[in-house]
């Protein structure tokens, strides 16, 4: 993605073999497992992290449309990553949604939907939707 490109691509925009994925973050590996197959079969491509560190080496590395993100996990939260994807001009329109038990304050200018957990498994292909849409 261009720096001068103002927003992420969408699943349509991309060449067979460049699809942009939905990048999955959280520190629990069954939460991982049942969102990734969830938005597979839901006909997303999906990339996975397990922290916010290891989100960012991905996004700065592979196309991605959307950013599903835990709140607190080892090596970067959630808030930390949303920050630094915002502040880099090369990922800066890849939206973010929020997945957390915890509500934090002062965070709307980062996420482009928040899902509360626990979440109902319809509840995250929706918002994808939405957001993907937007």
């Amino acid at each position: 993605m261009s720096s001068g490109n103002t927003r992420p691509p969408s699943i349509d925009d991309q060449a067979p073999g460049h699809e942009p994925q939905v990048l999955i973050v959280d520190d629990e590996p069954v939460i991982l497992d049942l969102l990734r197959d969830v938005l597979e079969e839901a006909g997303y491509a999906v990339l996975s992290a397990s922290n916010g560190a290891a989100a960012l080496y991905l996004v700065q590395r592979a196309p991605v449309a959307l950013i599903l993100t835990d709140l607190m996990m080892p090596n970067m939260s959630g808030i930390e990553l949303a920050r630094r994807v915002r502040a880099n001009a090369d990922t800066q329109a890849i939206p973010l949604v929020l997945m957390s038990a915890a509500m934090p304050k002062n965070v709307d200018d980062l996420f482009a939907a928040v899902i509360h957990k626990p979440f109902a498994i319809d509840q995250v292909v929706e918002v994808v939707r939405k957001v993907q849409l937007a």
